[in-house]
């Protein structure tokens, strides 16, 4: 029996965006952005596993994606802290929600305040390309990683995703390095 990735994409990839998110965060101290870029590639996986005919003894996309999320965190994780334990059984769902809440309330009213959107547009302005259309296309255009690969002439969405990451880091630390210096932001 074949299996149609699209169908899956279909019903799956919205639903289980906020619980793979919520997922990892408490697991793993890793930021929105990298979850999501950890979340687009287990979708690229699952993808070319299908292709490849790994998936055949699948029972539960929703464990396998997890159990594909849990690898690339770990993989990330190496990178930057500690492995976590993983321990359903003592986890406090409504305040690790309570807490996502308030640290999410907290990022938006950074990202709200007149002088912090002053400082990202004229950091913005400074972006090279390739990373000025990378981020362009896939911020504020919402382009997929494949039609920024096909645009930019990238082998494959793979390669865009690692260099859309590369270009996202600079841009950050740019800002934080304009923030810390102007006293916006005092970390």
């Amino acid at each position: 029996m074949a299996i149609d990735y699209n169908e899956i994409v279909h019903r799956n990839f919205e639903g289980m965006k906020q619980p793979f998110v919520n997922f990892l965060r408490k697991n793993f101290k890793i930021g929105y952005d990298d979850i999501m870029d950890i979340y687009v590639n287990v979708w690229i996986d699952v993808r070319d596993n299908i292709r490849n005919g790994k998936t055949e003894r699948v029972k539960s996309w929703r464990s396998y994606i997890f159990k594909l999320g849990w690898r690339q965190a770990c993989r990330f994780a190496t990178r930057k802290m500690d492995i976590p334990s993983f321990d359903d059984e003592n986890f406090d769902a409504d305040a690790f929600e309570r807490e996502y809440l308030k640290e999410k309330e907290a990022e938006e009213s950074i990202y709200n305040d007149p002088e912090m959107k002053a400082v990202l547009a004229a950091e913005l302005s400074y972006i090279p390309d390739p990373c000025n259309k990378i981020l362009k296309m896939y911020y504020f255009d919402e382009f997929s990683m494949k039609e920024i690969a096909d645009s930019m002439n990238y082998s494959d969405a793979r390669s865009a995703n690692v260099i859309k990451n590369r270009c996202r880091d600079k841009i950050k630390e740019r800002v934080l390095n304009a923030v810390r210096r102007l006293g916006i932001l005092n970390k």
